[in-house]
């Protein structure tokens, strides 16, 4: 779980118990937020990212054409930073989405991401995660805070 930086801030994620997989409820002022406060909880739970300097950028684009659900934009979009991080053995720990369109015509990410490679003696994994899945998977904005809310289990 991360802290809130100060007392106007919230918590970002926080995991929740599960018997065979791993958790975590994410929080967002917006939808763009809420996405990168999954990635970061994501990646939290494969190594601690204090431990993860940001040597190595990456620029990331999603294009999506059509109609697509935000709980499916969010699943490629954590899809495709497993994909990197396990195909080019990298382990990110900043995440900033510079443009951010979800609105069923022409949906894009365009992001900027920084971590750096694993190396074992440094980055303890802690969790492999095969894959986010769509187990109860639904984004919620919470009507007394105006908080987007999601909870995601990742197969491991």
């Amino acid at each position: 779980m991360t802290e809130p930086d100060n007392k106007n801030s919230f918590i970002k994620y926080e995991q929740i118990e599960h018997l065979s997989d791993v958790m975590i409820k994410i929080y967002g002022k917006t939808m763009k937020e809420l996405f990168e406060h999954a990635a970061e909880g994501m990646f939290s739970l494969i190594t601690n990212l204090d431990n993860v300097q940001k040597t190595v950028e990456k620029k990331i684009i999603i294009n999506v054409k059509g109609k697509i659900e935000p709980e499916d934009f969010l699943i490629a979009w954590l899809e495709k930073l497993l994909y990197l991080c396990e195909v080019e053995g990298i382990v990110f720990s900043y995440f900033n989405i510079k443009k951010f369109n979800n609105n069923g015509r022409q949906n894009s990410i365009s992001a900027l991401v920084k971590g750096e490679k694993i190396n074992i003696k440094k980055h303890e994994i802690i969790v492999q995660i095969k894959a986010p899945t769509y187990h109860n998977l639904n984004i919620l904005r919470e009507h007394k805070t105006g908080l987007y809310i999601v909870e995601i289990t990742f197969d491991v």
